[in-house]
């Protein structure tokens, strides 16, 4: 099971915040019913040092969800669906190293997958482009 921190924040979505947390509560619960094992709203906590400060109980436009190794490439392919003008950034810890890694096409992600899915945690940033 992987822990997949999902940024919407960077997404091009222009939402005041109270219409931004209805979004994301959304799309937790859309995660749930067929994607997730578990999908909510991130606390401050579950976001990697660095990433985002803010002293919210919850962070405003991020998802935290739990995503078997079987349904990885399916969460993957429901958020290019989500808004498909955006590059999909992955980053994520392999022992001592970071990596950060940008996906423009659904075939470059599918190229790495395997690798991902023996990852226990990562973080993904739907990033708008013009």
């Amino acid at each position: 099971m992987a822990q997949v921190l999902i940024d919407l924040n960077q997404a091009g979505l222009d939402l005041e915040p109270e219409e931004m947390e209805a979004y994301a509560l959304r799309l937790a619960e859309e995660l749930r019913e067929d994607l997730a094992e578990e999908a909510g709203l991130a606390r401050e906590e579950d976001v990697p040092e660095g990433a985002m400060s803010g002293a919210a109980a919850f962070l405003l436009g991020i998802l935290k969800a739990e995503v078997n190794a079987t349904n990885l490439l399916a969460v993957m392919k429901w958020l290019w669906n989500l808004r498909p003008n955006t590059v999909l950034k992955l980053s994520y810890k392999n022992g001592d190293r970071e990596f950060n890694l940008e996906y423009r096409t659904q075939e470059q992600l599918e190229q790495q997958i395997a690798a991902i899915r023996e990852l226990d945690s990562f973080t993904v940033q739907l990033i708008q482009t013009k």
